[in-house]
């Protein structure tokens, strides 16, 4: 039988499309019901006096019993990253973690106890613990971009220009009336599944809005801002990380191809850092950008000069025949990270003061304890009064161990924060 071809569009991170359209595009259309049922007054007050966690415990004993759901106690058999953290930061604490599996397998769902406690006083979570008796409604809506972004605007916190579509008119005029190059992705979704970056025309829009909608029936339309993507996560109102990530890149020598100079990296990786690919993507991504010659900004992003000048392309060869410049810095891709051949940094001690209380104030207006915010910004070392910058995502379940394992920086016990947070409550 042969094997399904690989989404280019979701990267290192594939998702069942159909699957993942129905629950994201139901999540969005079903949002007023579902905040009726789960955030009233009578939902709250069970929340404060624990009948979830007690429902939880019930549910599990008895799909323990059918034998759904068995436990694992080896953190070396759990293969998600984020949990692993959390797991080594609750043993320094004599706190004993179990994994969960659905008929032997992983869900992301955890167990953990004080060893000296009684299994009553277990805490059952997914991903990541929350406080005792936490009940936020923000929290079932902040993977909708859209309204994120309102929210966002009504409290005067940076966002970039742009606006919320489910069809090709709607887009194209939320398109004519943004700065470009504009950004098109599904408006629920995460790990930049299904993006188009550098879209500069309507025929540009209309392909990338077809690809975002694989995933959504709605679609996100915006500026795109100029800058590295930081992760800020906050715990219990308190920043504990700023990471920084770049897309993979290339710094021209004005002498040898993209193709060359991507060969050259890859045969000299950094520890932890996947190869640069060199596929048809990429060629798509790059070719946007030399296609639209006009495009030139700051010094640290891509710059393809207009025809005539040093580093031009002819249009009937690859883009990764391009030649760029000494010194130029080319973005290979819209992806960010090391998955993808790029960086990572955590920046928080340098990170400037107005901005670490600019994160600390919109987890304060999402009214959540426990958030991961996608920012971006050129300098993150000066204030962001001073920039073109913005928020573009809050992650529900920010993926703490990026700031345990930066490629570069001092890395943030951010699990330890987690843990504080939970004992309190």
């Amino acid at each position: 039988m042969a094997q399904a071809r690989p989404c280019p569009y979701c990267g290192n991170n594939p998702v069942p499309h159909r699957i993942y359209w129905y629950n994201e595009t139901l999540n969005i259309l079903l949002t007023g019901i579902r905040q009726a049922i789960l955030y009233n007054p009578a939902s709250a007050s069970l929340a404060r006096r624990g009948w979830g966690r007690k429902f939880a415990r019930v549910f599990l004993a008895l799909a323990e019993a059918l034998r759904i759901i068995s436990r694992q106690k080896d953190i070396n058999r759990c293969k998600v990253r984020r949990a692993q953290v959390l797991w080594e930061e609750a043993g320094k604490r004599d706190v004993e973690m179990q994994e969960l599996l659905l008929f032997g397998k992983p869900i992301d769902v955890y167990i953990a106890r004080k060893k000296e406690c009684p299994t009553g006083s277990q805490i059952l979570f997914s991903g990541l613990p929350r406080p005792a008796g936490y009940s936020n409604r923000w929290l079932d809506l902040m993977d909708d971009k859209w309204l994120l972004k309102k929210k966002f605007l009504a409290q005067g916190l940076p966002v970039p220009a742009g606006g919320s579509a489910c069809g090709m008119r709607a887009a194209l005029k939320i398109f004519s009336h943004i700065q470009k190059p504009a950004i098109v992705k599904p408006r629920a979704g995460s790990r930049g599944r299904h993006s188009t970056t550098f879209v500069f025309t309507p025929a540009e829009l209309k392909s990338a809005f077809h690809i975002a909608q694989k995933l959504c029936h709605w679609v996100m339309v915006e500026e795109q801002l100029s800058g590295p993507v930081y992760r800020a996560t906050v715990v219990d109102f308190k920043l504990a990380g700023v990471l920084r990530g770049d897309p993979p890149q290339i710094i021209g020598d004005g002498k040898r191809s993209l193709k060359e100079l991507i060969g050259e990296k890859n045969r000299q990786p950094h520890p932890g850092v996947k190869d640069i690919a060199a596929d048809a993507e990429t060629e798509r991504f790059i070719h946007r950008q030399i296609s639209n010659s006009k495009f030139r900004i700051s010094k640290n992003s891509p710059i393809f000069p207009p025809a005539g000048e040093a580093g031009n392309l002819q249009s009937s060869r690859s883009p990764l025949d391009y030649v760029p410049p000494k010194g130029e810095r080319v973005s290979l891709s819209e992806k960010i990270g090391v998955n993808y051949g790029g960086s990572s940094s955590e920046d928080f001690e340098i990170c400037h003061p107005e901005n670490k209380e600019l994160f600390v104030r919109a987890a304060k207006v999402l009214g959540d304890p426990l958030v991961g915010f996608d920012f971006i910004i050129p300098d993150i070392t000066r204030s962001y009064r001073e920039q073109r910058c913005g928020f573009i995502e809050a992650n529900t379940l920010p993926f703490i161990n990026l700031h345990h394992d930066p490629l570069l920086g001092a890395p943030r016990n951010v699990a330890a924060k987690v843990w504080d947070m939970v004992k309190k409550s």
